[in-house]
């Protein structure tokens, strides 16, 4: 009996210190994860010499300079408009010179795109200034051109061009503007900007093949052949029969001296947009005045007045002046008077004592003639209106109300300059 009671005390003291050692590992703090010792991960602090240096900002604050307008871009205008051929058809790639009238020293001359529909824009020119714009163009080998006078500000231009206006005078065309980005004067190419920046140019595209075969069509009946009367397919249309053609017609030229379309009817006037075919009107002294017998060819500045227009007066000597000094150089300066009365006879005697009382020595139109208006069928808006037709009957310039010196100094030069290639 002692000897078993000293081996269950024995027993117990055994137990009693394994389980306290125990406890005393389990009170501990933990060194590592459940099942292994292993040491957790140290995530990289700022200093470690491992993780790359953040970049230094700038502290200063950054000026931006703000958009103050200069002196150059004060006191400029635009000039805008549109490039026609001879029946008034917008002409497309058409290039537009710009130069100066009244700065003899503005440098070499400039020269602007028009769009595929004719219209153009000039911006930077001086407000008030007068210029002069040569349009032209190339329709297939001819060389078509074409010239007028404008002051700026002014949005529609109309530039006429034909062949028989350009001439050994004419500006050639400029290059293609795509070509010359492309490289210098010298026809060197530019360096490429990326190079030297750290950045590849980007990898030539791989060659292809050649040759492609592409399969053909499936043929359903290989016994129809494509333009044959007899159709053996029931799905398909007949095919037209077209008889042979037996030589093309002689076009019609509406300018033709053959063409005999019979006697104008006086009065009468056929003006097509800006363009004038005809007008015959009587003048105040009886005579029958019509412009392609007497005035096809010329330069006509027409003056639209009336004897009750108070206005009307103030620019009839300066346009006495015009006429009398380039009437010999191909200029025919034209009053076409708008009366409001009933009577013709008394209002041509009216229209008579005005001129000769102003000692006037240009022919002057009767305009309004019963039911027929002459200022209706040009648009008129008020008086007096000045207009001025081209040599081939287009509206080159217009301008309505009294007009002040500095328009009449521009008209002259206009004038100057359309006749400037005719001899005295």
């Amino acid at each position: 009996m002692r000897v078993i009671s000293c081996m269950i005390v024995l027993a117990i003291l055994c137990t009693t210190g394994a389980g306290c050692s125990l406890f005393k590992k389990n009170t501990n703090g933990v060194q590592g994860p459940a099942g292994g010792g292993a040491t957790p991960p140290k995530f990289p602090a700022i200093n470690d010499p491992l993780v790359p240096t953040p970049p230094t900002l700038p502290t200063a604050p950054m000026t931006v300079p703000g958009a103050t307008p200069t002196s150059a871009s004060k006191g400029t205008s635009v000039l805008a408009g549109t490039v026609v051929d001879a029946y008034h058809r917008p002409m497309g790639n058409a290039y537009v010179r710009w130069v100066s009238l009244d700065d003899k020293n503005a440098g070499a001359p400039i020269d602007v795109a028009a769009d595929a529909h004719g219209h153009f824009i000039i911006q930077g020119v001086k407000q008030g200034a007068a210029y002069r714009l040569i349009a032209r163009t190339k329709l297939g080998d001819k060389m078509l051109a074409g010239a007028v006078l404008t002051s700026a500000p002014n949005v529609r231009v109309l530039i006429p061009i034909r062949e028989e206006l350009a001439n050994s005078d004419t500006p050639a065309l400029p290059g293609n503007p795509a070509e010359a980005i492309g490289g210098d004067k010298n026809g060197a190419t530019p360096p490429d900007p990326l190079i030297g920046l750290g950045s590849a140019k980007p990898a030539a595209e791989p060659s292809l093949p050649t040759t492609i075969k592409v399969p053909g069509p499936s043929v359903r009946n290989p016994t129809f052949v494509p333009g044959v009367v007899e159709n053996p397919l029931k799905d398909r249309l007949p095919t037209l029969i077209i008889p042979p053609n037996k030589g093309p017609l002689p076009p019609l030229k509406p300018n033709d001296s053959k063409l005999d379309t019979g006697p104008t009817r006086v009065p009468s006037c056929v003006l097509v947009g800006n363009h004038l075919e005809n007008l015959a009107l009587k003048d105040s002294k009886g005579q029958t005045w019509e412009y392609k017998k007497h005035g096809a060819g010329k330069l006509i500045l027409i003056d639209f007045w009336g004897t009750h227009c108070i206005y009307c007066k103030d620019s009839m000597p300066a346009l006495n002046r015009l006429n009398q000094q380039y009437s010999g150089r191909g200029l025919e300066v034209l009053g076409i008077a708008i009366e409001k009365g009933a009577d013709e006879r008394r209002e041509a005697e009216a229209v008579n004592r005005l001129c000769t009382s102003m000692q006037l020595t240009y022919r002057q139109l009767m305009g309004h003639v019963g039911a027929f208006d002459a200022g209706k069928h040009f648009r008129i808006e008020g008086l007096p209106t000045l207009i001025l037709l081209s040599e081939q009957g287009d509206i080159l310039w217009h301008h309505v109300g009294r007009p002040d010196p500095a328009v009449l100094s521009g008209l002259e030069r206009m004038i100057q300059s359309r006749l400037a290639n005719r001899p005295f």
